[in-house]
């Protein structure tokens, strides 16, 4: 072959898959979204981390948004309406909606963006090799992240014997399986570190009412407030605070949200940012042609621990040097 023909022949390979590139890119990819409710912290920068990677919103892709409320009876009936508008990807934002997803298609790709325990749950074979139409991010997953959350509360407070749990992930916002694995692991976590958890699982406003005149009545140490269900809401979290500043009790959430920002001392979660960009990476994945039955479902890599230093005045605590030194932001 002469130089001009190899010239020739290489350009004709290397444009091939531009060529290729720019017919996907000519297509409009509808993004199906099942949330529980708007979650604009993951959605905002879902879409600037797609336009990092070359999809434009309206120009690449559109979502399609649709919210189930906390008890999701909609749930399947939303997700039909998704794949009746032929999207390219779900994208579910926890267990629960992906599982309701997954009910009404085994086909169209789902993304899950913050899930517990989605092997537990029937949602894939495993991490590695998730084996379906399912893939994406677990934060739970693995077995330390409820031993962290007692060692904090344990460095926060050294006399720690006892902790109450207000635990709102529960049933039917929460897969009961993933449940189950959680609460096992938190109080496993508990018995190694060698303090009690007293938990609350809080189903409704009366058992959350019961939580806060059992707390009254027989004092805990410090207590951890998962986010989600009825207490996501501020008035009850800002309700919850004030009881909590009343009783002087230090109070520890698992994400940055409503419980933490009405008034608790201390938070540790994945970063929300993180969450989404990692999403957008499968989701880039997927519109390229990867299957999701291959894509290993990760864990983040990225945790904030944030502490109130408001908070720590006004219930008259010291928090040690220790802690304060590890925190990655400090609120004055």
């Amino acid at each position: 072959m002469n130089r001009r023909a190899f010239v020739t022949a290489l350009g004709s390979v290397l444009a091939a898959p531009c060529r290729a590139q720019a017919q996907q890119r000519g297509e409009l990819h509808r993004l199906g979204l099942l949330s529980v409710r708007p979650s604009p912290f993951l959605t905002e920068p879902f879409i600037a981390s797609m336009r990092d990677r070359g999809w434009i919103e309206s120009r690449d892709f559109a979502m399609e948004p649709r919210y189930t409320g906390p008890n999701l009876d909609q749930a399947p009936t939303l997700a039909k309406e998704l794949l009746d508008l032929k999207v390219s990807v779900i994208l579910a934002i926890t267990t629960a909606t992906a599982q309701a997803a997954r009910k009404v298609t085994h086909t169209v790709p789902i993304v899950m963006m913050a899930s517990g325990f989605p092997v537990e749950a029937g949602l894939a074979e495993s991490m590695a090799r998730p084996g379906g139409n399912v893939t994406g991010l677990s934060i739970y997953a693995g077995g330390s992240l409820f031993r962290k959350y007692v060692q904090l509360l344990r460095d926060l407070t050294s006399t720690l014997k006892t902790f109450a749990v207000l635990w709102n992930y529960v049933p039917p916002g929460f897969v009961k399986e993933e449940v189950d694995t959680a609460l096992t692991e938190l109080k496993q976590a508990a018995v190694a570190l060698g303090v009690t958890a007293r938990v609350f699982e809080i189903y409704a406003r009366a058992d959350l009412d019961r939580a806060l005149a059992n707390l009254r009545r027989e004092r805990a140490d410090a207590v951890f407030i998962t986010s989600g269900g009825p207490l996501f809401t501020k008035e009850t979290a800002a309700e919850i605070a004030t009881f909590m500043l009343q009783q002087r009790l230090p109070t520890l959430t698992d994400f940055v949200g409503t419980s933490f920002s009405a008034g608790s001392l201390m938070t540790y979660s994945a970063t929300a940012v993180e969450l989404a960009q990692r999403s957008a990476g499968f989701v880039d994945r997927i519109l390229r042609g990867a299957r999701p039955a291959e894509l290993p479902i990760e864990q983040p890599t990225r945790f904030e621990l944030i502490i109130n230093l408001k908070i720590i005045k006004a219930l008259g605590l010291t928090i040690p040097p220790s802690l304060l030194l590890r925190a990655d932001q400090v609120i004055e």
